[in-house]
């Protein structure tokens, strides 16, 4: 507590306890008191973790939330909490999610369900939910498509149904390179050649379903995330803090146009986003090639959708070529 009002912060007893109690910080006793004259104290790491999670909780509402800002900002908590809170915070998600998917799928009427593939029913769904969650990329879809002087007049029911149907393919197991019209609805949509900045958020979302679309499938239950998160060892988890704080940098590079290097994970939202990050990577890494990085992943798949798109184009279309675009997409262009 000394260290802590020399740091110009107020430590209670009682958030002291609360810490202790959920694993944050150790209790003392003769593992973790080292001897100073003729008293036992905390050793110095302890008191630099308290100074980090002081400056942590302002922005945490609960322990989990504690815990996973703490992790994220680097903070050398013990891992056995942090391990608890991701699996609370990212199953407790999941499960809201699901409900979600749920209902989505059971407003699709009968006739339609039955008519379509089930992939193509899931596909829907999860387009639904990206019209609810991403609007910023929703936006900039609606507005691209706009440009096209076919769609100048259309309306926004219109536009949103193309963005919609756009969706709908980049959620499916596979893009329809072969259905030109749809190819025209994506490039229209993405806006390669357009200003980068009227598009990032758009080809950031495109880029995270395509980048399922590159992957071998392989079908996890909660279970066996839940089993593989509780036995991961710390160097492994500290490697997938560092691979998820990567492709978080990356995409902010990409969606500030290369003015932004580093993302914050300064919130409560922010370090719930990256936790569940980190959990879908500990599943996708297994249907990568070994070394795969989630960042370069990001940018491979976004390089994918150019070259599709390139190629589906009429061929007097003008472009600005491959070796351009990579450049312009590079994450650790320079501000």
């Amino acid at each position: 507590m000394r260290v802590a009002e020399a740091s110009g912060m107020n430590l209670s007893v009682a958030r002291l306890e609360r810490w202790r109690k959920a694993g944050l910080i150790p209790r003392p006793g003769p593992d973790t008191l080292v001897q100073c004259g003729w008293k036992q104290v905390y050793p110095l790491e302890t008191a630099q973790l308290v100074v980090g999670l002081l400056t942590c909780c302002a922005r945490s509402r609960t322990i989990d939330d504690l815990a996973l800002l703490a992790f994220f900002s680097e903070v050398p908590v013990p891992i056995e909490p942090v391990k608890a809170a991701l699996a609370r915070t990212y199953f407790t998600h999941r499960v809201a999610q699901q409900s979600k998917e749920q209902q989505l799928f059971e407003a699709i009427p009968q006739v339609h369900r039955e008519a379509d593939s089930a992939e193509y029913n899931w596909a829907e769904v999860a387009a639904d939910l990206d019209m609810q969650q991403h609007r910023d990329a929703v936006r900039q879809m609606r507005a691209n498509l706009k440009r096209n002087k076919e769609l100048a007049n259309a309306t926004r029911i219109e536009l949103d149904q193309r963005v919609r149907g756009v969706l709908i393919w980049l959620n499916a197991p596979a893009l329809p390179v072969h259905d030109a019209e749809y190819m025209a609805d994506l490039r229209c949509a993405l806006a390669f050649h357009g200003p980068p900045e009227q598009s990032r958020a758009a080809w950031v979302l495109a880029a995270l379903c395509h980048s399922q679309q590159r992957a071998v499938w392989r079908t996890t239950s909660g279970e066996q995330r839940f089993e593989e998160l509780m036995a991961l060892e710390e160097v492994e988890l500290l490697h997938l803090r560092d691979l998820v704080r990567e492709s978080l940098d990356a995409m902010w590079c990409m969606a500030t146009e290369g003015k932004g290097q580093r993302f914050d994970v300064g919130s409560s939202a922010s370090a719930r986003l990256a936790g569940g990050m980190l959990i879908e990577w500990m599943g996708a890494r297994h249907v990568h090639p070994p070394g795969s990085r989630p960042a370069q992943v990001l940018l491979d798949s976004l390089r994918g959708l150019w070259s599709q798109c390139a190629a589906s184009a009429d061929t007097d279309a003008s472009g600005e070529g491959r070796s351009a675009f990579i450049t312009r997409t590079r994450s650790d262009r320079g501000s």
